[in-house]
């Protein structure tokens, strides 16, 4: 985030769970540099200092949309394992065609990754809301997405981190009201 405490708070708790051999992997930051939170060299600190503390071995990754690691080489070099966020929905994919997108999107971060593993760290569809572009939410278009989605990964042996598990009501503003309807269960629990 912006603020810089509040990081600081944040790497400290992550090193005492790693240390504590809590963790398979190390994530330093959430979409930093897509947001405009801090800035390259700020993440390549936190990166550096979080590789000084944790459990020799233990990967390190950062997460950020597919397309920012094309542009930032530097944080390819810095991290173990790249993570992608790939949501063919925000460029405004048409859901007929979001699974040829989507594979774009990870060959274009393997490419970047430089024979690195390349995670997709967040992806999904809305069940619920204005459509985006092309892009219509839909529950069958969402059911469609997740099953073309693990199909592939399955085939292709791609490690993929659903988003989200629940629907997030508090979860609109920027992402508009489509944000409150990504999760494979609503609210209540429900499939």
């Amino acid at each position: 985030t912006e603020d810089l405490d509040r990081n600081e708070e944040e790497l400290a708790a992550g090193i005492e769970i790693a240390q504590a051999g809590n963790a398979d992997l190390f994530v330093v930051g959430n979409e930093n540099l897509l947001r405009r939170d801090i800035t390259e060299q700020q993440l390549l600190d936190y990166i550096a200092r979080a590789k000084e503390a944790i459990p020799h071995g233990l990967p390190v990754t950062f997460v950020d949309a597919y397309f920012l690691f094309e542009q930032h080489p530097a944080v390819v070099d810095a991290c173990d394992v790249i993570s992608v966020n790939c949501y063919p929905f925000w460029e405004r994919c048409p859901a007929d065609y979001s699974l040829l997108y989507m594979k774009e999107m990870y060959r274009r971060s393997v490419r970047a990754a430089n024979g690195k593993k390349v995670i997709i760290s967040e992806t999904g569809w809305p069940t619920s809301g204005t459509a985006f572009g092309a892009a219509v939410p839909s529950y069958e278009n969402a059911l469609e997405y997740f099953i073309n989605t693990y199909t592939w990964a399955e085939e292709d042996d791609i490690d993929i981190f659903y988003f989200a598990a629940f629907d997030e009501a508090w979860k609109t503003g920027s992402e508009g009201d489509v944000g409150a309807y990504w999760g494979l269960w609503d609210t209540k629990g429900n499939l």
